[in-house]
Formats: structure tokens, C-alpha cells, sequence
């Protein structure tokens, strides 16, 4: 009896039985076909949004462009025990989250793109955000960052603008810190009359200050006052420092290390002056207990004994 040899499947073998299985669960879940401007306008609409998402992230790390290029970190010392403890409050945690977010979703509209497929999730991942990134140091070098940032701290109340966060660490007098402007001069008693940001009126006293800062401190600008005061229903304040208050956004690095020069320098003679008067107040009680010498207030300060040490 002759072998019958079988014949092996041709291609179109294959994708006839496709066809018929495709068809039959087409049947089986009755499905419809859809226009096909359907599936463009969803294309189109995830494309949108990844282009808005990106766009948002953008603005989120320019706003953290901006502070991190003007953080004051010039007097941390002034305000802040530990350069950590200084950006922990100064960063903007908000932004940092907006960003994360919007680079996520970035990611997540173009990985249902039409040809997403094509592509490893590190390239689309890493896509989404230097797009954002880009664009983001692209609107910082115009200045976007700050505006975005200082008007919403004018328009909304809840929000926590970098200037008015470092206002409310400088409006601090119990802990030796004002943020105002010089009023009038008190002639009788040779004080210097400023009003904080509470629109609190305090008498500054200038015994232990510098004649340009005696000069800055009655120019009627807006300053930083950094010093102590032990009565603070009477409103006397005994200054050791001051300094101007620089919140235009264009603050530059080298501005701000010579701002850090002149503290440095006013703290550290603070610190030599109180060596010297400690010595002197010590040799005076010696020859004389009854007339005990007690001068040098701003040696005393936080901000001294944690540079000293």
C-alpha cells in the first residue's frame, strides 16, 4: 500500500484559522468597530496631557530653581543652629511633590501613546523629566520662578512663598531677630524708632553698631536687624547687626558670599570685643566689687557662642 505523505501548513493555512479565531471571539463578545477618529482624538488627548503635565513640572522645578539660587544662606548662623536645619525649612516641599507628581503622570500619559510600545520604561521615564527639567531652567533664566513664586505668596494666604518664609525667621524678637523699618530718631534719648512687621514700634538702641550700619538702619528700606532685648512690652531693642533685606530675585552668588564676608566679620568682632571686655569687667570687680563693669550685649548672642564654638 502507498505511504500518503502529509502536507505541511502553508501561511495562508495559518492565517485563515487566525481570521476564524479572531471572528469568533469578535461574535462571542459582540463587539462593535469603533471610527477611527475615536482612537485619534485618545491619542490626541493623551498627548495633550503629557504635554501639560510636563509643562507643570517644569513650572514646579523652576519655583525650585528659585529658591535654591536665592536661599540666604549667607546669615544661616543668624537663624539656624546647622546648615541642614537652614534648607530643611527654606525648601520647597511642595514643589518638590508637584514635580515628582507631574513627572509621573508625564510618564504614565506617554507610555499609552501609540507607539509607547517601541520604547523601554527608563527612556520614557527619563524622557518626561528632562523635558520638565529643561524647561524649567529655560523659564528660570527668565526670572519665572520668582514671579510664580512671590505672587502666590501675595495672592493666596496659605501659601508658603520663600519670602515669606524667611520673614517669618527674621520677625522673630524673642529670639533676637526684627524685619522692618526705621520710623523717626528719638533725639531725648538717642535711639533709633523702627517698626517691625507687626507694625510693633520698638526703640532700637545703637551703642554696640557700626556707623554703616547705623547708616542702613535709617535709610527707610526695609532691613534685618539682628540682636537681643530683655523687655519686650517696653519695646527696647539692643541692636548688633544690621542688614539689608534683598527680595527683588536677583540676588547673585557672588552678592550673597559678600554678605556672608560682612557678617562674618561683624560676629567675630562682636566675639574679640566680648574676650576683651570679659578681662576688663574681671580686672575692674578685682580693684572694685562694688562697681561692677557690664558692657558687650551682642557678644552674648546664640549666634556668637555657636561661631565661637
Amino acid at each position: 500500500m502507498k505511504k500518503i505523505e502529509s502536507q505541511p501548513h502553508t501561511n495562508s493555512d495559518q492565517e485563515s484559522k487566525l481570521s476564524c479565531l479572531v471572528l469568533a471571539q469578535i461574535a462571542q463578545d459582540s463587539l462593535t468597530p469603533c471610527a477611527r477618529w475615536r482612537f485619534l482624538c485618545r491619542n490626541y488627548f493623551v498627548w495633550i496631557a503629557w504635554a501639560v503635565s510636563v509643562i507643570f513640572g517644569a513650572i514646579s522645578f523652576t519655583v525650585m530653581l528659585y529658591v535654591a539660587d536665592n536661599a540666604r544662606f549667607a546669615l544661616y548662623e543668624a537663624t539656624h543652629s546647622t546648615p541642614l536645619s537652614f534648607f530643611a525649612e527654606v525648601l520647597p516641599f511642595m514643589w518638590i511633590v508637584a514635580f515628582l507628581i507631574m513627572g509621573t503622570l508625564a510618564y504614565y500619559n506617554m507610555s499609552h501613546t501609540k507607539s509607547a510600545y517601541k520604547y523601554p520604561l527608563w527612556q520614557l521615564l527619563t524622557s518626561s523629566m528632562v523635558f520638565s527639567i529643561v524647561g524649567g531652567i529655560v523659564l528660570h533664566v527668565f526670572g519665572v520662578g520668582y514671579i510664580i513664586d512671590t505672587q502666590l505668596g501675595k495672592g493666596m494666604p496659605l501659601y508658603q512663598s520663600y519670602e515669606r518664609t524667611e520673614a517669618k525667621m527674621w520677625q522673630n524678637p524673642e529670639e533676637g531677630r526684627l524685619l522692618g523699618v526705621f520710623s523717626e530718631m528719638d533725639e531725648k534719648e538717642q535711639v533709633y524708632i523702627f517698626i517691625d512687621g507687626n507694625n510693633k514700634k520698638w526703640s532700637i538702641q545703637t551703642a554696640e553698631l557700626r556707623t554703616p550700619d547705623r547708616d542702613l538702619l535709617s535709610s527707610g528700606k526695609t532691613v534685618r536687624v539682628l540682636g537681643t532685648t530683655k523687655d519686650q512690652k517696653a519695646g527696647y531693642f539692643h541692636a548688633c547687626g544690621v542688614f539689608p533685606w534683598m527680595h527683588n530675585g536677583a540676588v547673585s552668588a557672588q552678592g550673597m558670599r559678600a554678605d556672608r564676608k560682612v557678617f562674618l566679620e561683624k560676629m567675630y568682632a562682636h566675639m574679640e570685643n566680648g574676650d576683651r571686655l570679659e578681662g576688663f569687667e574681671r580686672e575692674v570687680f578685682e580693684k572694685n566689687q562694688d562697681m561692677p563693669f557690664k558692657e558687650g550685649l551682642c557678644a552674648d548672642l546664640a549666634v556668637v557662642k555657636r561661631m565661637k564654638f
